[in-house]
């Protein structure tokens, strides 16, 4: 799940600018290698490699040790390895220092640390909808 650190009683933050830690419930090992689409409802850490688009309601993390290379849509994206393709985070986009992006960036907050890298476009937009839909099929 998702969690904020709180703030400390005597400092003035913005609530956009704490601390987001995610509880991963799926990870993505760092000797694995995953091609194809990864749809889930939970928390994604990735620690190794993902070629494909993931799509989660959940927050996903991509380690330093990560690497993607696909679209992703998520609650909110923390990037500190590598991303190669498009973003849509409903809530919150953060790169870290070391972080590599090439693609564009659409999230509600955006944050880009000094010593990361970026390549693409950010839209800065009203929160979206990352629900999954599930769908029952009868056979």
């Amino acid at each position: 799940m998702l969690k904020k650190n709180a703030p400390h009683p005597d400092s003035k933050q913005d609530s956009h600018r704490q601390e987001v830690e995610i509880a991963a419930a799926t990870v993505i090992g760092p000797e694995l290698v995953l091609c194809g689409e990864l749809v889930s409802e939970e928390n994604i850490r990735v620690r190794g490699r993902m070629e494909g688009n993931i799509s989660t309601s959940g927050s996903l993390v991509v380690e330093p040790s990560g690497y993607v290379k696909g679209d992703i849509t998520a609650e909110n994206v923390v990037v500190e390895g590598i991303v190669e393709g498009t973003v849509i985070a409903a809530l919150k986009f953060e790169l870290r220092p070391a972080g590599r992006m090439q693609g564009d960036i659409r999230a509600s907050v955006v944050s880009i640390a000094e010593d990361s890298f970026l390549r693409g476009r950010v839209l800065a937009t009203e929160r979206v909808s990352t629900q999954m839909k599930r769908r029952v099929e009868r056979r």
